[in-house]
C-alpha cells in the first residue's frame, strides 16, 4: 500500500473514530498477566483499520478469552490464532470459538508472546502495556515480513510512530506497517525505451518507516520518501540546478526496489520506469 492506499483504508474505518481506534483484550505484566475485555465495537474496528481479509492470518498476542480470534473468524472469514499464557482463558477461548462455530480457522496456544512463532502472521493484534509493546519491536521486525500489518489497542510504541492513530468510543488505536528494509547504497537506473538510462548512485539512512536520501555526486536533492510496507514512494529534486523533479513510486524485494517515475521541469519530461540494486547494506 502507498500512501494514498493508507488514506483509503483509513476511510473503510467506521465514522465514530475521529481521529484512528480498535482493540484485543489482555495485559501481560511480568509475570502476572490482567485480563481486560474489550466491547465489541472497538474489536471490529481495529479489525476494520487492519483491512483484515479473508486470505489473512491474524495473530493476537495476548488474546484473553478469544474474542479479536474469533472475531476475525467469524466476521471477516479469517485464520487467527491466539497466544495466550493463562491456560484457563485458552479454555475459555476454545469454547467460545465452538460456540461461534469458528473452531475449524483458529487455534489457541499456550505460549510466552516473547517465544512464540508468528513468522507467517499477516496482521498481529496487541492490548499490552507500552514497556511490553516496545520490548516486542525487535520480535516484530525478525520475524514478519514487510508488508505485514500491526494494530495495538491503547498503547503505542514509543519511537516507532504509528502509520495510524485514531480515537474513538473512548479508546486509542495505532496501526503501522513493517516498512521494507533500505538501508544502505544503491544503484539507481531510470530508463524509458529509445533512450539513454541515467544512472544514479545513491545511499539510504533508515530508522523504522522513516528515511533520509543521500547522493555523493549531489545530483539528487531528497524532498520525501515515503515507506509504507513494500511499497515506497520518493520526490527527488535535481541538485545541480536545472528545476526538474522525479516522482517516483514502487515496491521493495530485498536487494532489489523497481516502478514507475514522473518526470517534470525538463524537456524530455514524461513517464519513466526505474530500477535499483542494493550495493552495500546498511545497519538498520
Amino acid at each position: 500500500m502507498r500512501k494514498n492506499s493508507v488514506l483509503a483504508l483509513l476511510l473503510t474505518a467506521s465514522l465514530p473514530f475521529l481521529s484512528f481506534c480498535s482493540s484485543s483484550a489482555r495485559v501481560k505484566t511480568e509475570p502476572d498477566v490482567i485480563f481486560v475485555t474489550t466491547p465489541p465495537r472497538v474489536v471490529m474496528e481495529m479489525l476494520k483499520v487492519a483491512a483484515l481479509k479473508k486470505d489473512d492470518l491474524l495473530y493476537d498476542l495476548g488474546s484473553g478469552d478469544g474474542r479479536i480470534v474469533i472475531a476475525a473468524a467469524r466476521d471477516f472469514g479469517a485464520r487467527a490464532v491466539g497466544i495466550e499464557i493463562d491456560q484457563k482463558l485458552i479454555d475459555e477461548s476454545v469454547e467460545n470459538a465452538k460456540r461461534a462455530k469458528v473452531a475449524d480457522l483458529t487455534s489457541f496456544r499456550k505460549e510466552d508472546i516473547f517465544k512464540a512463532d508468528i513468522h507467517d502472521a499477516t496482521v498481529v493484534t496487541l492490548f499490552l502495556l507500552p514497556g511490553v509493546n516496545q520490548m516486542l519491536i525487535p520480535k516484530l521486525y525478525r520475524e514478519l515480513q514487510p508488508g505485514t500489518r500491526i494494530v495495538s489497542h491503547r498503547f503505542d510504541m514509543g519511537d516507532w510512530k504509528p502509520d495510524v492513530s485514531l480515537r474513538g468510543y473512548g479508546s486509542d488505536v495505532y496501526f503501522w506497517f513493517i516498512p521494507a528494509n533500505i538501508e544502505g547504497d544503491w544503484n539507481i537506473t531510470v530508463y524509458r525505451e529509445k533512450e539513454d538510462p541515467s544512472r544514479q548512485n545513491w545511499g539510504f539512512q533508515q530508522t523504522f518507516q522513516v528515511a533520509r536520501g543521500s547522493d555523493r555526486r549531489r545530483k539528487a536533492v531528497f524532498r520525501e520518501i515515503g515507506i509504507y510496507g513494500k511499497e515506497i514512494e520518493m520526490v527527488v529534486e535535481d541538485g545541480m540546478g536545472f528545476g526538474s523533479i522525479m516522482e517516483m513510486s514502487g515496491h521493495v524485494d530485498g536487494d532489489i526496489m523497481e516502478g514507475t517515475a514522473k518526470v517534470t521541469g525538463i524537456p524530455s519530461s514524461g513517464e519513466y520506469l526505474w530500477r535499483g540494486v542494493r550495493v552495500k547494506n546498511g545497519v538498520r
